[in-house]
């Protein structure tokens, strides 16, 4: 089966490679850190031998680096001297790593899944063990860390519903590959359960909890709400309608949620994050054809004018948990469209009641947690999040006890990260 992915991967990439150089030459994307997409790697990497052990750590996207953060503090705290290599996939989670990782020894882009590329850059970095956050399954890379020695740990691992069909349908290959992770530590028990049904070995398999409640736990800090207060220019007496992460489909229907809701409240305000800023020039075109007046982040950031509209759009990257602080009322996105959903717990972490779509299968163990407090609230469509928005702004203390219960629930699961770093301690010293 590896010669089959093989040979597919070298068609894809005959036939995508002359408009795939066109668009580098066109954009100027992915030019950055093209060599190291490629393995070429070791000027990047320092090789002083007085520290040890190695880490490589791989974290796709903004996402995935809000998780290894808090597992990062707890290695270091374990091995002071290690060397922390982080690796990302996308160019915005290699910028967020850049600016919001500490301790890291080296940054670089994650090399693509090929024989060749792949050993260059193992034997660049040299880890002694290599760790995944969330699910990132690359055949060749970790059947060739295998064969170099190299111990591999899935964490905060999660297989959600909707890609558990289609890895299913290949699951005899994604079980082979499986067989070269040594410990798939996941968040909970439905996903220890569908990764074991694709064909993961059950000893290997552990269940340790989401790692992003400790991160959240760290970062709710006053001193955010008011940075965010202050740049915005909204005072705490404002009702404030935040929409996070949204994505194509959603924004009209929250546009039309918030004409309703200043129906009743004329001076409420409006936050729109979209979750890929390259749609921020969309959304400033839905918002013109409905008559809204708007200001976007950057222009507030660089000081060129003050809020004097009723609407912001967040145009830059990694802001978005800061911005919940201000909230009044909060939708997250990707859940009214079937993307999954997106992370709830960083507005529950603020004390906000988070409203979100039935699309929320990939943060099914937030979703569950917060509703079992009454501190998230799903909804199908605009006059869901209308008719309960108003009742909860009517009854601003039953708003704020409910919201109170989310934060007190994301507090109480703290301890993912300790446990992840522990079992990074016990693979690399070979007690497991």
């Amino acid at each position: 089966m590896y010669l089959l992915y093989n040979l597919l991967l070298i068609i894809a990439t005959v036939l995508t490679l002359p408009a795939f150089c066109l668009y580098v030459l066109i954009t100027g994307k992915y030019r950055e850190g093209l060599g190291q997409r490629l393995g070429f790697i070791s000027s990047q990497t320092p090789n002083d031998p007085s520290l040890k052990p190695r880490l490589w750590i791989h974290a796709c996207s903004v996402g995935e680096v809000i998780v290894i953060s808090p597992i990062i503090a707890e290695i270091k705290r374990i091995y002071p001297s290690s060397c922390i290599v982080v690796s990302n996939t996308t160019r915005s989670g290699h910028g967020f790593a850049k600016k919001a990782l500490k301790n890291v020894s080296s940054y670089i882009f994650f090399p693509l899944d090929m024989g060749w590329v792949v050993r260059r850059a193992l034997r660049a970095v040299s880890p002694d063990i290599f760790i995944v956050s969330e699910t990132e399954i690359w055949p060749n890379f970790l059947r060739t860390a295998k064969r170099l020695g190299i111990k591999t740990i899935m964490v905060n691992g999660r297989i959600s519903i909707r890609s558990f069909s289609g890895y299913m349908k290949a699951r005899f290959f994604v079980k082979r590959v499986l067989q070269n992770f040594d410990i798939m530590s996941m968040i909970m028990k439905g996903d220890a359960d569908r990764i074991i049904s694709i064909g993961a070995s059950p000893e290997r398999v552990l269940i340790n909890g989401n790692s992003k409640y400790d991160r959240l736990a760290d970062q709710v800090h006053p001193g955010f709400e008011e940075e965010m207060r202050r740049v915005l220019s909204i005072s705490r007496g404002d009702k404030v309608f935040i929409a996070g992460s949204t994505r194509t489909g959603e924004e009209e229907v929250i546009i039309e949620a918030y004409l309703r809701f200043i129906k009743v409240h004329p001076d409420m305000l409006m936050i729109i994050a979209p979750r890929h800023i390259e749609r921020t020039g969309e959304i400033e075109e839905l918002l013109r054809k409905n008559s809204l007046g708007f200001v976007l982040k950057t222009e507030l950031d660089k000081g060129k004018m003050k809020r004097d509209k009723p609407v912001i759009v967040i145009d830059t990257i990694g802001d978005l948990f800061k911005v919940y602080s201000v909230g009044t009322i909060v939708f997250c996105g990707g859940s009214l469209v079937p993307l999954g959903g997106q992370n709830v717990l960083e507005a529950a972490a603020w004390g906000k009641v988070v409203f979100y779509g039935p699309f929320m299968e990939d943060f099914l163990d937030a979703m569950e947690l917060l509703e079992r407090v009454g501190a998230g609230i799903e909804i199908k469509d605009a006059d869901d999040l209308v008719e309960t928005g108003i009742k909860l702004l009517k009854d601003p203390e039953r708003l704020r006890s409910l919201g109170e219960s989310g934060r007190e629930a994301v507090m109480a699961n703290r301890g993912a990260a300790r446990r992840n770093a522990e079992l990074i301690k016990e693979l690399l010293e070979g007690n497991i």
